[in-house]
C-alpha cells in the first residue's frame, strides 16, 4: 500500500534519528579508543605508524638509516619532525641500532645515547613490565613517568639488561648472557626436551604475542627441534606434527586447544 505524505513524513524523520545514533555511537566507540602511547605525543605533530604483524618481524630502514627490528603486535611512531628531534615512540618490542644520537619513548622506560648503539626493548602499553637489553655502545635508561622513589637513570654497558614494572615503581640493572639476545636477533629459536607450557611462554616472549591453552596438556610430550627464522605459523604447523592440538589467531592472541 503506497504510504501517504504524512506516514512518508514519519518514515524520514525515523530514518535520520536512526542514522545521526549510528553517528553518534561511532563517534563514541573512536573516542574510546586511545591511539598508541595518545600521552606521549607532542601536540601538532603527525606521526607515522608503523605496525608490526602478528607473529611475525618486520625490518625497517628510517631515513637517517637506522634500522629497526619491530616484532608482532608493536608499532613504531615516526613524528614528522624525526630528522630535527631524532624521537621515536614505541609501544610493543624493537631491536634498533642506530649510527646517531635517538631518545626512544615508551610509557614505562625512555632511552637516550650519544654514540652508535644496538639495543633491544619491549615494553607493551597495555603491561606493566618491561625490560631493556643492550647489544653494543652505551646507553642512558631512565623511566618515563615521574617516580615518588627513585628517578635516576641507568647507564648500560655490554652485558647489562634493565627491568621494570610501573605497578610496583621498580627499575633495575642486571646482567644477561649476550648470546640469548644474539639467538633472538638471528631467528634462531630451538627447543631441547621443553614441557610444553615452558615452550608456549618462549613463543609469547618471542613473537610478543599471546597465547591461551584450553584443555590438559600433561600428556603431550617434551618440545625437541628448531625453527630458524620462521613465523609463530610456521613453528605452531611444525609441532602439530608430533602433537595433538588446533590453534586460531584472534587479533592480537592465539587460542590453542588441546585434543
Amino acid at each position: 500500500m503506497p504510504l501517504n505524505s504524512k506516514s512518508s513524513k514519519w518514515l524520514y524523520i525515523i530514518i535520520v534519528l536512526i542514522l545521526c545514533g549510528a553517528a553518534i555511537g561511532m563517534w563514541y566507540f573512536k573516542q574510546g579508543k586511545k591511539p598508541a602511547l595518545a600521552s606521549f605525543r607532542e601536540a601538532q605533530v603527525n606521526y607515522t605508524a608503523h605496525e608490526g604483524i602478528m607473529g611475525t618481524r618486520t625490518s625497517l630502514t628510517l631515513p637517517d638509516s637506522t634500522e629497526i627490528l619491530l616484532n608482532g603486535n608493536s608499532t613504531l611512531l615516526v613524528p614528522d619532525n624525526y630528522a630535527q628531534t631524532h624521537v621515536l615512540l614505541l609501544d610493543g618490542e624493537a631491536w634498533i641500532s642506530t649510527k646517531h644520537a635517538i631518545k626512544l619513548v615508551t610509557n614505562i622506560l625512555t632511552i637516550t645515547n650519544t654514540a652508535p648503539v644496538s639495543f633491544r626493548i619491549r615494553c607493551f602499553e597495555a603491561q606493566q613490565g618491561a625490560t631493556a637489553y643492550l647489544g653494543s655502545g652505551t646507553i642512558q635508561v631512565a623511566k618515563s613517568y615521574h617516580s615518588t622513589t627513585d628517578n635516576q637513570a641507568e647507564t648500560l654497558g655490554i652485558g647489562n639488561m634493565v627491568l621494570a614494572n610501573k605497578e610496583i615503581d621498580l627499575m633495575e640493572k642486571e646482567t644477561y648472557q649476550p648470546a640469548e639476545l644474539d639467538h633472538w636477533l638471528k631467528g634462531e629459536l630451538a627447543f631441547s626436551k621443553v614441557p610444553f607450557m615452558n615452550a608456549m611462554h618462549t613463543l609469547e616472549e618471542w613473537y610478543g604475542t599471546e597465547i591461551y591453552v584450553d584443555g590438559d596438556v600433561s600428556g603431550l610430550p617434551v618440545l625437541d627441534g628448531s625453527f630458524p627464522n620462521q613465523s609463530l605459523e610456521q613453528v605452531l604447523q611444525s609441532m602439530q606434527k608430533s602433537m595433538s592440538f588446533s590453534y586460531q589467531f584472534k587479533g592480537d592472541r592465539v587460542k590453542l586447544k588441546i585434543k
